[in-house]
């Protein structure tokens, strides 16, 4: 009895001091809550950074053939795809204009070494799609395949996207441009990729546009 008492003491205080070692360095986040496939993000920057027109004056597309391929914290990850399409006005809102306030009608998909995954903004979730690492195949440019992590966007044909998503799917790329030149990450827009690998990996509908996709990585 005593044991058990002392184990239930002892974990705790385990997991709140690992807890603080990795806000202490500043390593990332090698893992988090996962439940039936859907991995919860840590809370997205929302202040600080570099100044908004200082990262406009210095917004680029990586080189391609200098492309960084750093790691990305969960917690810059996080960053991104709330820049992307995310809840904010204190979840009145989003981070993007979409036609008469509708929810977003793009989506953005994730490839890594981990598999894919579908950014959910309303839970600021990323849920599994599958496991494995087809970076390699989403597009036929080679310095994409070793970021770290490819952003995929899509249109959805059924709702507002057939008619607005290209304007959206554009304010979505540069809200990530930003936000990576705030986080000191390279980013890269790109109409290349392997459309019917996409389609076929996605499982999309026939309605629905792959539009562009954005490798990522830590300079």
């Amino acid at each position: 009895m005593k044991k058990s008492l002392l184990l239930l003491a002892i974990v705790p205080a385990l997991l709140v001091a690992g807890s603080i070692a990795c806000a202490q360095t500043g390593k990332p986040i090698q893992q988090i809550d996962v439940t039936n496939k859907v991995l919860k993000l840590p809370e997205p920057r929302k202040t600080g950074g570099v100044p908004t027109l200082e990262a406009i004056e210095n917004r680029a597309s990586a080189v391609g053939a200098q492309f960084p391929t750093g790691a990305i914290s969960q917690d810059e990850l996080s960053t991104l795809l709330w820049a992307a399409s995310g809840r904010n006005r204190g979840g009145n809102g989003w981070t993007v204009p979409t036609a008469i306030g509708m929810d977003p009608y793009v989506s953005v998909y994730v490839a890594s070494k981990d598999g894919i995954f579908l950014y959910n903004g309303k839970e600021h979730a990323l849920e599994q799609l599958s496991s494995g690492d087809v970076r390699v195949n989403v597009t036929s440019q080679s310095f994409a395949h070793a970021a770290p992590y490819i952003l995929i966007f899509v249109i959805d044909g059924k709702s507002g996207g057939a008619a607005f998503g290209q304007a959206l799917a554009g304010a979505m790329t540069q809200n990530v441009y930003l936000a990576a030149q705030s986080l000191n990450i390279g980013a890269r827009f790109m109409a290349t990729m392997n459309q019917d690998f996409v389609r076929k990996e996605l499982k999309l509908a026939g309605e629905d546009v792959p539009v562009n996709i954005m490798p990522l990585g830590k300079k």
